[in-house]
């Protein structure tokens, strides 16, 4: 889980800057949430965004913050956890794509 502060924005301009920065994942605005994915359904390359457009503040949460989840799903949360990295670097990849859009 990583906390980004900005001034405050129009979700709608945040949705299209990251559809334009990131082609190459998928945005999901589905059921009121944000999410940046790299495909389909993954475990691994999906990096969700809490966004609070009237004060600037953006939380994003990948599967690594689920403790609960990578207890009882033992053999996907081992599986999860040995790409540990990869989900780290998406979630650093889409903060940084999104500070650039804000800003």
């Amino acid at each position: 889980m990583q906390n980004l502060s900005v001034k405050p924005f129009s979700k709608n301009d945040l949705i299209e800057g990251l559809r334009k920065k990131f082609p190459q994942y998928k945005i999901q605005t589905s059921f009121g949430a944000l999410q940046v994915r790299t495909s389909g359904f993954t475990l691994t390359g999906n990096v969700k965004i809490d966004a609070f457009p009237e004060s600037g503040k953006i939380k994003t949460t990948t599967q690594l913050d689920s403790g609960v989840f990578l207890i009882f799903m033992l053999p996907i949360g081992l599986y999860v956890w040995s790409k540990k990295q990869k989900i780290k670097n998406l979630e650093n990849e889409v903060l940084e794509g999104i500070s650039t859009i804000l800003n």
